[in-house]
């Protein structure tokens, strides 16, 4: 009897553990702060890189095309978009511009985190389901990009905002 009542307060201590630190492994407590930190520098380096753009008519993140938070490319198209900026935007970016590069750091510095958080949490983002090829509305985000060659990193940077937005709502969403 002994036996098993042991290994059942095991059972129970490593569901405990396992519920208590997925939880804790995104802590939505700072997460309005790091949103802040992103809108803030995005902010200070906007006018920057709008200006520079120049084409006002090719839009690279559309709200409206972007996923909702239900669909099921939703979690997939965080990760992707992440990885975009991380990647291929935030690198490019730190060459426009000796004074910007504080502000850029602050926000690559931000998505890393969260891209850290998507990465080990799956708990709350369950991003377990997610296809090895790339979602729907990355593949249009990533096929304009591509198209406008060296002013995509304008556009992507100019438009940095909405994908903030998005993490906004999607995020508040899971969280509900």
């Amino acid at each position: 009897m002994k036996s098993v009542t042991l290994v059942l307060c095991t059972l129970i201590s490593i569901q405990c553990h396992y519920c208590h630190s997925s939880q804790l492994c995104f802590n939505y407590a700072i997460f309005p702060a790091h949103i802040e930190e992103l809108r803030t520098s995005y902010h200070k380096i906007r006018v920057h890189f709008q200006e520079k753009d120049g084409n006002f008519k090719t839009i690279l993140l559309k709200p409206r095309d972007l996923p909702g938070f239900t669909d099921i490319h939703s979690c997939q198209f965080l990760k992707e978009m992440l990885n975009f900026y991380l990647i291929d935007v935030i690198p490019a970016a730190k060459t426009h511009g000796h004074s910007l590069r504080r502000n850029i750091s602050k926000i690559a510095n931000t998505l890393h985190e969260l891209n850290e958080n998507v990465q080990h949490c799956r708990m709350f983002f369950n991003c377990d389901l997610c296809s090895c090829k790339p979602s729907p509305h990355f593949q249009k985000i990533q096929r304009i990009f591509k198209q406008l060659q060296v002013r995509g990193v304008y556009k992507a940077m100019g438009e940095l905002n909405v994908f903030v937005d998005w993490v906004w709502k999607y995020i508040n969403m899971r969280r509900n």
